[in-house]
């Protein structure tokens, strides 16, 4: 059996949560990039399961799957506890 960690990230509800946000294959939330689903942890383009509220601000909402979004590592790290991050590359050119 894994360890709960006190935010409780390391449980089999939060591990099912994972799974099935990960099943979905999306791109990336926060910069719209598709998501390489073979890289493993800790490659800083793999998937990584992100609480759009942070846990820091909104414990109570750890285990709501609609807290959560798929992400980058790196995107999900960059954004820390903030409320959303975006990546987007600005302004789209004129289209010819």
């Amino acid at each position: 059996m894994m360890p709960k960690s006190r935010d409780g990230r390391s449980s089999a509800q939060w591990q099912q949560i994972k799974k099935t946000q990960r099943a979905k294959r999306l791109p990336c939330f926060h910069c719209g990039q598709p998501i390489d689903y073979e890289l493993q942890w800790p490659d800083p383009a793999s998937f990584s399961a992100d609480h759009l509220r942070p846990l820091s601000r909104f414990p109570e909402l750890a285990h709501d799957p609609g807290n959560v979004v798929s992400s980058h590592l790196r995107c999900n790290q960059v954004k820390g506890s903030s409320m959303h991050f975006s990546a987007g590359l600005g302004e789209l050119s004129e289209e010819l």
